[in-house]
């Protein structure tokens, strides 16, 4: 990780977002950018440069930080501005004190065109508690398999225990010779999960919870520090595909929600 971009338009869901942003580039020793986007340019441009900053050290003890500015359409001006060694940084939703937009749609168009990694920090006072655990979700995915050895990385940085969860959920199609039972289904998730961990050399807490994946991840979320997901995936157990899995707890998890994508060159 070389830069973590943080979307940041003066609301209480950015400030949330830029305090958890500098923390991880403190983390990763990575170079912290605050990426500020106005629908046009500004007559006196230093003079809203000025208040950027202003705003960016009243959200806290925030030293080394570069505050950029952009124009047009938010998403699209800060996905453009990431490559894929990047993290992007967003908050959950807020309404911008800057352009006066309403930023759910900007989380989610960036979650969804962003050449990197994506973290949503959620607007809860709550989230930015320490519970010392990090979860990753694993379904058998090549983009899971990326998301579970980044989350075996976050958790190694901040000292945190890593929780692996895999969700069992069958979803019948009314097609098939044979649905297997429950017991059956908990074999092949535990199976799957020790072979994710076997191959991505790690050790970690693993559970394999009856439910579908957004509502488990979502109610496991509250005690943890950080939910890490594969930017998209398929669950062999159920047939589902785990891109709306991603939107939907990025959009209600009670931590920050990061969706690990690989390097475009790696898929």
């Amino acid at each position: 990780m070389e830069r973590v971009i943080v979307g940041f338009d003066g609301s209480r869901g950015a400030a949330l977002a830029l305090a958890w942003a500098a923390h991880e580039a403190e983390l990763h020793g990575a170079e912290l950018l605050a990426w500020t986007v106005l629908p046009q340019r500004p007559v006196v441009e230093e003079a809203v440069l000025k208040a950027i900053r202003r705003a960016v050290h009243e959200t806290g003890d925030i030293r080394r930080v570069t505050c950029r500015l952009g124009y047009g359409a938010v998403a699209a001006e800060l996905t453009g501005a990431c490559t894929g060694d990047d993290l992007l940084v967003v908050g959950c939703r807020g309404r911008s004190q800057f352009t006066g937009m309403l930023l759910g749609s900007v989380s989610r168009a960036c979650l969804h065109h962003a050449p990197c990694s994506v973290t949503v920090v959620p607007d809860r006072p709550k989230a930015q508690r320490a519970h010392g655990r990090v979860i990753a979700a694993v379904d058998g995915s090549l983009h899971a398999r990326f998301g579970l050895r980044q989350a075996g990385r976050e958790a190694a940085l901040r000292g945190a225990v890593l929780l692996v969860v895999h969700a069992v959920y069958w979803d019948p199609l009314g097609v098939e010779l044979m649905t297997p039972g429950g017991e059956q289904l908990h074999a092949w998730g535990e199976k799957l999960v020790a072979d994710e961990l076997s191959s991505a050399g790690l050790s970690a807490e693993a559970v394999v919870v009856d439910g579908h994946p957004a509502e488990v991840l979502t109610r496991l979320s509250a005690d943890a520090d950080l939910l890490v997901l594969g930017s998209r995936g398929h669950n062999p157990l159920s047939g589902s595909l785990l891109g709306s899995t991603s939107d939907y707890c990025a959009q209600h998890a009670a931590c920050p929600v990061m969706i690990a994508r690989p390097p475009r060159t790696d898929t």
